[in-house]
């Protein structure tokens, strides 16, 4: 489905006839149903069926709302697992981030319930000025308590929705990094606390680009090597179109394996090709950030990731708002 206010869904026979066959193709293994909300999908438990059939793992990202306890019985015999969007923790945070108040005493039952059937994989959270910064201690306190395998805290985005909002919503520099002390003790066996892209007060070299490891397939059946490049492409500061990591579709183009092996793109664009990157110390051992934020804030791929690098001067001000990835 879509993150749309009128929303579109891919019909159940084109996902049976040619989504499943062509990602089986591809290689597809494992397989995670988002929107917009997959659960209200009018053949959502269908469509799980038809790709667990197809010997695929499935996994659902949901703001478990509507999930029912027969959906949930279902999603449990068919051993799919679920990921939960829990924006704060407390009602008037998580409610208004999410557009409805009364959503968050649902959220956290329907996160009990999916966790005592022992389905509940992850808790997925976009920290935001609407909550205080103890709440997301008291969300990683709540997910090991549930079972959780990991909390992803991934900050508000400066590409898809988060483009109108960010202004408005961003938590300073400091605040993640207060966020990131209360939350890292939580870090253990039990559970996994992923900070994604918080301020590298470290100074640790950056990860790599996965583009092309994991594809994206969009509602009207868009096939792109990463679905942030697609929403940075879009953004109205861009230098890059969104049709250059558009692959093909899924619907009109039988050979979607053949397009994704040739598809190359670390041959295409050179990350990390500037001259701050190659004349750096850490150069070698460094992945050279997220090229979707390199476009997003308007530059090219190539570009120094300025907003992560460990090098680049004043890329760390304590008043600074750092911007990262969040889908659309």
């Amino acid at each position: 489905m879509s993150a749309t206010r009128v929303g579109t869904q891919m019909p159940l026979g084109e996902v049976i006839e040619k989504v499943i066959p062509r990602l089986a193709e591809a290689r597809v293994k494992r397989v995670t149903l988002t929107g917009g909300e997959p659960t209200i999908h009018p053949d959502f438990l269908a469509i799980v069926r038809a790709f667990r059939t197809a010997g695929m793992d499935v996994g659902i990202c949901t703001n478990a709302t509507t999930l029912d306890a027969v959906q949930i019985a279902t999603l449990a015999e068919l051993a799919v697992h679920c990921n939960v969007s829990l924006d704060g923790f407390a009602a008037d945070s998580h409610g208004k981030f999410r557009g409805d108040r009364g959503s968050f005493a649902t959220t956290v039952d329907t996160v009990e319930r999916l966790g005592k059937a022992g389905i509940l994989q992850g808790l997925l959270c976009t920290p935001n000025t609407l909550a205080e910064n103890d709440e997301y201690a008291r969300l990683c306190a709540f997910a090991r308590a549930n079972g959780a395998r990991y909390v992803l805290l991934n900050p508000l985005g400066s590409m898809g929705r988060g483009v109108k909002s960010r202004a408005k919503l961003a938590k300073t520099s400091l605040h993640m990094r207060e966020i990131f002390e209360l939350t890292a003790p939580f870090d253990g066996p039990e559970l996994d606390v992923a900070h994604i892209r918080f301020p590298n007060v470290e100074r640790r070299p950056l990860a790599g680009c996965e583009a092309g490891t994991i594809i994206y397939v969009f509602t009207p059946g868009e096939v792109t090597v990463c679905p942030y490049l697609v929403f940075a492409a879009r953004t109205p500061q861009s230098r890059h179109t969104d049709t250059e990591f558009i692959v093909a579709n899924i619907f009109t183009d039988p050979d979607i394996a053949t397009r994704l092996d040739d598809y190359r793109f670390r041959d295409r664009y050179q990350v990390g090709a500037n001259p701050t990157c190659t004349a750096c110390a850490v150069n070698s051992s460094c992945g050279k950030g997220c090229p979707a934020a390199v476009v997003a804030g308007g530059g090219r791929i190539g570009d120094v990731d300025n907003e992560q690098c460990p090098v680049v001067d004043g890329a760390h001000g304590e008043g600074r708002r750092l911007l990262p990835l969040m889908p659309a």
